[in-house]
This record gives structure tokens, sequence and C-alpha cells, in this order.
């Protein structure tokens, strides 16, 4: 009879004989392009039996090389996987194919600091990590769509601290800019000059009043439409800004929020485009609407 291992303490000497296979490998590497990651991506991302590789998190915990925890109730009880053993990693990525240069290190070390095992875990900091998931939700449906689709393709993605800037709104008003995410689909078999297609993404998870939400749109088509993306983020046109939220209703108070915005600034009528997480993920699907029109649109129009 297999041995059950404890939940929520490692037992190393349970493991010790198993060996770190590619899959092993390819599930650390998909975490730390993830940062945080529920189970249930850790699967569909990494591809393979889904029971093979619920036994590799399994090991990969016990070993010391991956950490988990779950958020109190009512939230999900799944695991959240999370890099936080930078020594670790290391000494893996020194004796077998890691790719160790692709982690940021930087990030492992502050997970272990403000989510490790001895780290006090606030309100605050289960908010931030609920966030970051429903941007990891999305990502992982449109890596998982786009690969499905074998003509897209994921040229970049970027979230965090180094896609923030400011936009100056007034002389004497400015407002931060901080996308959640920036994303490149490339389309190889479009004609030259239109393969690229640049979004930005804003995971809304209603937090925020309908007043901050419009500073955001505001700080975005202000940021546009002065030409501050080119320096920041090296591209020159932008599809869309696409606004996930929870719920229709708060989707489509968002709109009206852009509509508002777009008698001020007309650009705004085609650059906000606003969706809740119950549609469906593919994109191919035309789940997305703006002011502009009643139209649906998705992300290969």
């Amino acid at each position: 009879m297999q041995q059950r291992l404890p939940k929520t303490k490692r037992a190393p000497e349970a493991v010790a004989s198993k060996k770190l296979t590619e899959r092993s490998l390819s599930i650390i590497q998909t975490i730390a392009r993830y940062r945080f990651l529920l189970a249930r991506d850790i699967v569909r991302l990494v591809g393979g039996n889904e029971d093979v590789t619920h036994r590799h998190l399994q090991q990969l915990y016990h070993r010391d090389l991956v950490n988990r925890f779950t958020l109190p109730a009512p939230r999900t009880g799944e695991f959240i996987y999370f890099l936080d053993n930078a020594a670790g990693l290391r000494q893996l990525a020194d004796a077998s194919s890691l790719q160790g240069d692709l982690l940021d290190w930087d990030s492992i070390r502050t997970n272990r600091e403000k989510y490790g095992e001895n780290a006090k875990r606030s309100v605050g900091r289960f908010l931030f990590i609920e966030h970051e998931l429903m941007i990891s939700n999305f990502h992982a449906d449109l890596e998982t769509s786009a690969r499905a689709d074998g003509g897209i393709e994921i040229k970049r993605w970027m979230q965090g601290a180094a896609l923030w800037n400011n936009a100056r709104v007034a002389p004497k008003r400015t407002l931060p800019h901080r996308p959640d995410a920036l994303f490149t689909l490339f389309f190889p078999n479009a004609p030259e000059g239109q393969q690229n297609a640049n979004f930005i993404y804003e995971a809304d998870r209603e937090t925020s009043n309908l007043t901050r939400m419009r500073e955001k749109l505001e700080a975005h088509a202000q940021f546009f439409m002065q030409g501050k993306h080119v320096e920041a983020y090296s591209f020159r046109k932008l599809r869309a800004v696409l606004v996930e939220t929870l719920s229709e209703d708060r989707a489509g108070q968002l709109r009206e929020q852009a509509s508002d915005l777009a008698a001020q600034l007309p650009l705004a009528r085609m650059l906000f485009w606003f969706s809740s997480t119950g549609s469906a993920p593919s994109v191919h699907t035309r789940r997305w609407s703006c002011v502009v029109d009643d139209r649906l649109r998705s992300l290969v129009d």
C-alpha cells in the first residue's frame, strides 16, 4: 500500500529514492514563469497524464524544491504552488538541465520572505495572491488556447513592476500607470507588418471603486495618446487594453466609465475591451466588448 504523505509538513525521507525527471524540471520552469499557480493550471500547462503530474508536484514539495499553501475559507482550498528555495534550486540547476538563467532569483527569495512557512500571511497578502492567480489563470488560458490553435504564438509576456510608469493628465496632475500584464501575440501566417498584436491586460477583482477604475482607464488613455509606450514597451501600435472582471454587471459598469471618458478622450471608444471571467477563454472566442459598438471581439480580430 502506498504511503500517504502529510499535506502541510514535508517528509523528505519518503521521497528520497524517487528520481527527478524532465517532467519535474518542466513543472519547476512552469511555476517560475507564472510565480503563483493553482495545481489544475500546472496540470494543463505541463500536459501529459494528470495523476503523474500530481505525483511529481507532491515529490517536489517534499524535496523542498517547490512550496505550496491554500487560501483560507471561503476561498479556494486548492494548493497554490510557488518557488521560494533559491539555494536548493541553484544546486538543482547546476546538476541538471533546469534552466537557471530563466529563473527570477530575486522573486524567489522574496517569496521565501513573504510566503514561506514562517511568513505572516495577512489579509492584504491574500488579496494580492487572489489578484495574481487571476492574472495567472488568464495567462494559462491564453497559452493553452494559442498552443491548441497551432498558428498563434505568445511572443512576449510581461507583468508586475517592470511595466509601471506614470501618465501626466493635467499640468499639476499625474496618475500612476501600472498595467497588470502586457503580451504580444504573433501570427506567423499574417502579412508582413501585421504579424504582431500587442495587448495590455487588467485583472479587476472589484476591490476598487468606480472612481478609482475611471482614473486607471484615464491613465491608460493618456499614456498611449502621449506615445510613452514606444519607449517604455518598445512597440508603436497597441491593439487593446483588456479589462477582465468577475461579473457581467461590473464589466457593464466599467464600459460605462469608458464611454464617459470617451467624451473627453475619443481614443477610449476603441482602446478598452471588457469581459468577465465566466466567458470562454479561447483566443478565438468573441467575448470582449467596447464602447464604439455592440459587436463582440476576439483577440484574433
